[in-house]
């Protein structure tokens, strides 16, 4: 929790949800040889697969009746619709239609869920966080995050 402008306190709800996908990292627009440098082992023809760990965070007032940003089933409920079902147990260049012409890099998963999930509508979206193994982490805060500070593209 911390003071916003005007004294006004920000609260953010962090949840946690797991999927299990798999994936090939290959693009079309290099040769064969191209992603086998580039990928290595992760563009293996017949895929390979992982235990996502998707982490949401959302910010909102606090409803002085309920105490809640947002009532978990609700975004619980949102996420199974727009990530958990197109995404688990499913191969993501095969069966999502986002990664049939794009590389599913777990960045561009990343993107992706964060795409999907902006439009909950009973809080706003802060970041999403994926997990790919125990090593790899990707976490995007959207445009508005960066767009003011000095990152450079």
């Amino acid at each position: 929790m911390t003071a916003a402008r005007g004294g006004e306190l920000k609260i953010e709800l962090g949840r946690r949800y797991r999927f299990a996908a798999a994936h090939r990292l290959h693009s079309a627009q290099m040769s064969d040889a191209e992603n086998a440098r580039i990928y290595g082992k992760c563009n293996n023809a017949y895929g390979h697969g992982h235990n996502y760990v998707v982490e949401v965070s959302v910010s909102g007032d606090v409803d002085p009746a309920t105490g809640m940003i947002a009532n978990l089933a609700d975004l619980d409920q949102f996420v199974q619709r727009e990530v958990i079902e197109p995404f688990d147990h499913r191969s993501l260049n095969e069966e999502v239609d986002a990664f049939r012409a794009e590389v599913p890099t777990t960045e561009n998963l990343c993107l992706e869920i964060y795409r999907r999930l902006k439009a909950f509508p009973k809080a706003k979206l802060e970041r999403v966080r994926v997990e790919e193994t125990s090593n790899n982490s990707f976490e995007y805060a959207g445009e508005e995050a960066i767009s003011g500070s000095d990152v450079a593209r």
